[in-house]
């Protein structure tokens, strides 16, 4: 799957990546078989599932948060709103398999799929967020605007509801089809707006912490700066998506000084938060996988759609994160349980694959 098209990686992540937007066309012909609208307000109708819906009435926007019913959708008006579903990739696995197309990426980095329906004139006015994202159109067009470079100093609109800005400064504008894609850098306002029924916008998002959240996590003082966040180099953008690098530890002393901070609080707080599920209530306990059931060999794993993980090596050996913990191990047995595929050999391996087995990050293919 060539999401990027015909452009090289290298030059995705020289030119664009995280420094300025990107329109690519028809990368993805086939995007409209992957979800549907009934789809969507299935997921919204579960308990648990995270949704909102914003409608416009052509002066502002009213936002409301699920779970709904059958009925919310029965009473909405004919025009001008918007469904939209978080984490759509634990609930459809086609969907969660478009993250595959984006291993020229760290997975660590990765959030989660949020997927919109709106109808004509549907949206959720001008705003920013704080991570990078690439919008697949799915379904139906889409009338994007680009605007400025924004931060916390932005103005936003007296609306409780949501977080819009009240100045926003076209340098752009594209009509997206099906199977076209935007890539967006953080901190870019824009302004998405459907044009006709049936609009289906597929959001990819990568997170990144600030530099407070991680002084915090560290046990130091935060300085309440969202501004300042991690960003990546083309050196700590690993061949192995899952790992984390010397050269993504150098960018966080960079981020953190001039903190006196140590490498090794800096890896372990920064390797926990970013494989801090963002739904945790949804991975449930596995499989009974005692110890002694474990005997040596060679396991073909799955990872829990809302499990996240990450490993950093030095030499044979690793911290190998999963779900917001850290576990010392062996680099092999960290490689392995991130790629899907590990060789259980010694004790201390055993022990930590039953413990992320019963705990439901992981599972056995059978």
């Amino acid at each position: 799957m060539r999401i990027l098209g015909n452009l090289p990686v290298a030059a995705f992540i020289a030119d664009h990546w995280q420094q300025q937007p990107l329109l690519l066309r028809h990368v993805l012909p086939d995007a409209s078989s992957l979800i549907d609208g009934d789809d969507l307000a299935g997921i919204a109708c579960e308990p648990d599932g995270d949704a909102r819906l914003v409608q416009y009435d052509g002066n502002d926007w009213r936002g409301e948060h699920g779970p709904f019913d059958e009925d919310t959708f029965a009473t909405l008006p004919a025009h001008g709103w918007t469904l939209l579903v978080q984490a759509v990739d634990q609930w459809i696995p086609d969907v969660g398999e478009l993250l595959e197309a984006f291993t020229f990426l760290p997975r660590w980095r990765l959030d989660d799929i949020m997927v919109s329906y709106a109808t004509d004139g549907g949206g959720v006015g001008p705003h920013f967020d704080y991570y990078d994202v690439f919008l697949l159109q799915a379904s139906g067009q889409r009338e994007w605007k680009t605007g400025q470079a924004c931060d916390a100093r932005s103005l936003l609109r007296d609306n409780p509801d949501m977080k819009l800005l009240r100045d926003f400064h076209e340098s752009a504008c594209h009509i997206v089809n099906a199977g076209d894609m935007l890539y967006l850098p953080a901190g870019i306002a824009h302004w998405g707006t459907a044009i006709g029924d049936d609009c289906i916008t597929i959001s990819i998002g990568f997170r990144a912490p600030s530099r407070a959240e991680l002084l915090e996590a560290c046990g130091e003082e935060p300085d309440g700066n969202d501004d300042v966040r991690y960003r990546d180099t083309a050196a700590s953008i690993d061949a192995d998506p899952w790992r984390i690098n010397e050269a993504a530890i150098n960018n966080l002393q960079t981020l953190c000084a001039p903190s006196a901070l140590s490498r090794n609080a800096l890896l372990q707080a920064f390797g926990c938060m970013v494989t801090e599920p963002r739904y945790p209530d949804h991975i449930c306990a596995g499989e009974d996988a005692s110890v002694d059931a474990l005997s040596a060999g060679t396991f073909t794993l799955g990872h829990h759609p809302a499990s996240r993980f990450a490993y950093y090596c030095d030499n044979d050996r690793a911290l190998l994160f999963v779900d917001g913990e850290g576990h010392a191990t062996h680099a092999s047995f960290a490689q392995g349980v991130c790629h899907g595929k590990v060789t259980v050999s010694e004790p201390d391996e055993q022990a930590l694959l039953s413990l992320l087995l019963e705990q439901g990050s992981l599972f056995i293919h059978t």
